[in-house]
């Protein structure tokens, strides 16, 4: 959220750019205020300090902090839209959208679970458009942004075939 937030910043001057960093912090509070949610939730059924439902390793850990550093230390300077929309990806391709959607479905939050999925298979979209429009030198990075929505979207789709059954 704090890297989009940055990039709005950054892109101030460019309307179409800002609004798209903007939208996409402002996604990310939301997915922030899900796992709030979930938190107190299982606060006040007191299973809080319960073992969690999913597995996270260290190496995920790990991977994460170096990338979001990496991320935040880019940032503080100039940068090209080519390249912060090539962080978007890395970040949006992490484990960390997975763990999210992989809690709230063991938590059975159902409605928050697709609500977290459509804003982020809108959010991916969104970034293909803008990796379109401005990486047109780097199609690899397209294509990696194509299939990481189609994976989700279909993700989706597969849940609600799933619970219509």
């Amino acid at each position: 959220m704090a890297i989009y937030a940055r990039f709005a910043k950054l892109f101030m001057a460019t309307k179409g750019l800002h609004e798209f960093w903007f939208g996409m912090a402002r996604d990310e509070a939301r997915h922030v205020g899900a796992l709030h949610l979930a938190a107190t939730v299982l606060e006040l059924e007191g299973k809080l300090d319960q073992p969690s439902p999913i597995r996270l390793d260290e190496a995920t850990i790990r991977h994460m902090r170096k990338l979001l550093a990496d991320c935040g230390n880019a940032v503080d300077g100039e940068i090209s839209v080519e390249r912060a929309l090539a962080m978007a990806l890395e970040v949006e391709e992490s484990e960390l959208e997975d763990l999210v959607s992989d809690l709230l479905k063991a938590l059975q939050e159902g409605d928050e679970y697709n609500s977290c999925m459509r804003l982020l298979v809108h959010d991916l979209g969104e970034l293909s458009y803008m990796i379109e429009q401005h990486c047109q030198d780097d199609p690899a990075l397209l294509q990696r942004c194509d299939t990481l929505v189609n994976r989700h979207a279909e993700n989706l789709c597969g849940g609600a075939a799933h619970r219509a059954s």
